[in-house]
């Protein structure tokens, strides 16, 4: 989905059409905002015949690069216990990238869901970012631009994906063929998130991930320890990304419980307004920034192979010693 991203969209076009176009972009924001989309937008667009500043979608570049097998089009791979891009892949990357075009005037690489992308990896890349051949192009996608290193975030041109309006998640999900019941479940839990909306409805365990978190949620408003070790000790929740997943909804309601205090008519971002406006009134901000720091602190532990059982289990503590 690219809907709502059009300052996206008109940046890129407007620089491919001047021929003052940077070699390095970075597009971030939150899981389902369309990133991956808006690469292979920005991708067609370079590789088209027609130059024109957008993708004609006709052309036989524009076709074999919406099929990903444009000779140009590079999706570099990710390894590893934690599937990200190596030292390895980068350098290879960094080689390849001197090997002019196969076909047309352009190539190029585009790295999806960076989050995980190590430092020794990004410092692979810096040669290559900072003094590109002319033809080369890179593309990178984030949750968040602070991954990156500093030296690498000054060469790319960092542009945020955002949300498309109520009405545009509306239609994209009515297009899909979604009932309104299920459009209306989806969009109580993920707001106008059209991709988490679709992947809500389709799949079963974001739901039950979902109803964990609202679970979780209550257990902190009744400081009822046993209900939150019940939600955390769900088998689903043995899986790294549907615990990553569970404690950045979690932070969400708690982000939007401070979100309510300042004005309750702001866009919710977690899969509760029930439980984020009841924690609005049991929670100080100091209290609601030191549970968010918790969080925090238990994502990283997960991302770095830590016992999940374990981390939950202090993490409830500390939750409810707020």
């Amino acid at each position: 989905m690219i809907e709502g991203n059009n300052f996206i969209l008109d940046t890129f076009g407007s620089m491919l059409k001047s021929g003052r176009l940077a070699h390095s972009f970075l597009i971030y924001g939150e899981k389902g905002l369309g990133k991956k989309e808006i690469a292979m937008y920005m991708a067609q667009a370079l590789l088209c015949e027609k130059n024109t500043g957008i993708p004609c979608g006709k052309c036989r570049s524009c076709k074999n690069a919406s099929a990903k097998s444009h000779p140009d089009l590079i999706f570099p791979e990710k390894s590893g216990k934690l599937e990200t891009y190596s030292v390895e892949t980068c350098r290879y990357v960094r080689t390849d990238s001197y090997v002019k075009p196969n076909d047309g005037e352009r190539k190029v690489y585009v790295f999806s869901d960076c989050s995980d992308i190590q430092t020794a990896a990004q410092n692979a890349m810096l040669k290559i970012i900072e003094e590109p051949p002319d033809y080369a192009y890179f593309i990178f996608t984030a949750e968040s631009k602070e991954v990156f290193l500093p030296t690498i975030l000054s060469r790319v041109i960092s542009l945020p994906a955002t949300l498309c309006t109520e009405n545009e998640c509306a239609r994209i999900l009515e297009d899909r063929g979604f009932d309104r019941e299920q459009i209306k479940e989806a969009c109580l839990s993920f707001g106008s998130n059209a991709g988490m909306c679709i992947e809500y409805i389709q799949n079963e365990n974001l739901r039950n991930t979902v109803a964990l978190t609202r679970k979780a949620a209550e257990s902190i408003i009744k400081r009822d320890e046993y209900d939150f070790l019940v939600a955390a000790a769900d088998p689903l929740l043995k899986d790294r990304g549907a615990a990553l997943m569970f404690l950045r909804m979690l932070d969400n309601i708690i982000r939007d419980s401070v979100v309510c205090k300042i004005n309750p008519e702001m866009s919710f971002a977690g899969c509760s307004k029930k439980a984020a406006r009841e924690l609005s009134e049991r929670l100080s901000v100091s209290s609601a920034v030191r549970i968010h720091k918790f969080i925090a602190s238990a994502a990283d532990d997960i991302s770095s192979n830590v016992n999940v059982s374990l981390i939950f289990s202090a993490l409830c503590g500390e939750i409810m010693g707020y």
